[in-house]
């Protein structure tokens, strides 16, 4: 090996001296509130678009009270979002906040563990030498007090609870809106394909009317439906 060659081979070894839980870091957690509020953003803009905002009225059997609801519960998540992502930068959040969920085991939960590369200056994963990490981890932990430490894990716990909670309505409101767009977005274009292809036949006048062209568009387009299409 070179020294360069030496150099990566000795930073890749020594990755688990600064373990972080794939899923559970404070980076990830910032990137997933980001992602939360991006995603918030999206649905308003569907929900708000003609086809969206009659998607969420027909499954909601017309109620637009509902409708209106469902649409603020976004709303309230993003700004809910946007007040976290506050909070991260101007409330105390431990230094030690990654190590502690490592030291705890949250890598069993959340995808394993990654460790700094030095030579690559970023995050990779450890496969093999997790046990090793959490032993790192641990070491860090007990140098320091006792009241430190439990000062740091109700903060770290309550970080991690407020983010949980976040993500977990989130999951549920993006669960119920893909139900909507995958179920009503196309039923509602299949009826307003309907209403234009029947305008158009409409225009034919005469007792030779239902020979003409667009006649016989809207008969093949409808004869092709399934009869669940009819029952409302």
């Amino acid at each position: 090996m070179n020294a360069e060659e030496t150099k990566r081979w000795k930073a890749k070894q020594l990755r688990y001296k600064k373990p972080i839980v794939r899923d559970l870091n404070l980076d990830k957690i910032q990137e997933g509130l980001w992602n939360i509020m991006e995603e918030c953003e999206n649905i308003r803009w569907y929900t708000d678009s003609d086809d969206g905002n009659d998607s969420l009225i027909n499954a909601l059997d017309g109620d637009e009270d509902e409708a209106y609801e469902f649409k603020m519960a976004f709303a309230d998540l993003c700004a809910e979002c946007e007040r976290m992502q506050e909070d991260l930068q101007e409330e105390w959040i431990p230094n030690c906040f990654d190590t502690f969920f490592v030291a705890a085991g949250a890598g069993e939960s959340f995808r394993g563990l990654l460790g700094w590369d030095s030579f690559e200056g970023d995050y990779f994963g450890i496969d093999g030498t997790d046990a090793w990490a959490e032993d790192e981890a641990k070491k860090k932990m007990k140098t320091i007090t006792k009241d430190e430490l439990i000062a740091a894990a109700r903060q770290c716990f309550k970080v991690y609870q407020s983010y949980i909670g976040l993500r977990n309505r989130y999951d549920s409101l993006k669960a119920a809106i893909d139900i909507l767009r995958d179920q009503n977005t196309g039923f509602l274009q299949t009826i307003k394909e309907i209403e234009r292809l029947y305008e158009a036949a409409s225009k034919e006048q005469g007792i030779t009317a239902k020979y003409s062209t667009e006649w016989k568009e809207f008969e093949r387009y409808t004869d092709a439906l399934p009869q669940e299409a009819w029952i409302q």
